[in-house]
């Protein structure tokens, strides 16, 4: 299923690239097309490896950025779904994320058991609303890419608004997943926050994307620097997926999260 998925994401982010070449309504709706199809083979494909294990497929870091991929691609096509020449930095993110997960050893892939850890309501809970703070920030970076490369104002502007809207409903989600995470935190272990490598640095991208909320009203801030500022906090979301279980991994340190 991935695999076909990448082949129609190719041929939707070449149909948008040429859409911003040309200007052709068709060409935007060909786009859409693919990567719908796409979107529909991947929500099939993690429906199967919800049925085939038995439990909610997020138990690995590879499983959750499946299910970012997901979400990614679903909110960028309705985010752009009635925006000219605004698919191209969205479909680009989705196509990178889905080549850095087609290239994974095959012992990454691989379904495991769910950890009696997991087997509480709270992980879905708390794990969906990661995934969509994922894809709505990868939706506003696609959306700032885009934005860079255009030249009228006009339609800058409206993408520099959904990019806006986006990174606000991505907040409201992360925020979420904070408050799941720590209610759960509480009835497994007995505490809230306990200061471990994954909830500081889900606090310092938490940070990154509120300083340009409180930015925003002011003129200087607008345009590039806004841009600047949630790209900067989409690499923050990258190395908290995988930066810092790395850390976590050479390091030696002590860390209650998975993925």
């Amino acid at each position: 299923m991935l695999s076909i998925g990448y082949g129609l994401l190719w041929g939707a982010l070449i149909c948008s690239s040429l859409e911003w070449r040309t200007g052709r309504r068709w060409l935007r709706w060909a786009a859409l097309g693919l990567g719908a199809l796409a979107w529909g083979l991947w929500t099939a494909g993690l429906a199967g490896r919800w049925q085939a294990s038995g439990h909610w497929p997020m138990s690995t870091r590879y499983e959750f950025g499946l299910v970012f991929l997901w979400a990614l691609l679903g909110l960028h096509l309705l985010a752009t779904a009635d925006l000219p020449r605004a698919g191209g930095g969205g479909l680009l993110l989705a196509l990178a994320l889905a080549t850095y997960l087609l290239t994974r050893p095959a012992g990454e892939r691989v379904a495991a058991p769910l950890l009696p850890i997991l087997r509480t309501i709270w992980f879905p809970l708390h794990t969906f609303a990661a995934a969509l703070a994922y894809g709505l920030f990868g939706v506003a970076a696609g959306l700032g890419l885009t934005g860079l490369a255009e030249k009228e104002a006009g339609a800058r502007d409206a993408l520099l608004g959904r990019m806006e809207r986006a990174a606000d409903w991505g907040f409201l989600w992360l925020t979420l997943s904070m408050l799941l995470g720590g209610i759960w935190a509480r009835s497994a272990w007995g505490r809230y926050w306990g200061w471990d490598p994954k909830e500081t640095w889900t606090l310092v991208v938490w940070l990154l994307y509120l300083l340009p909320l409180h930015l925003r009203p002011l003129s200087a801030w607008r345009g590039r620097r806004q841009i600047a500022l949630v790209l900067l906090g989409f690499a923050g979301v990258l190395f908290l997926w995988q930066g810092v279980p790395w850390v976590v991994r050479v390091g030696r340190l002590e860390s209650l999260h998975g993925f």
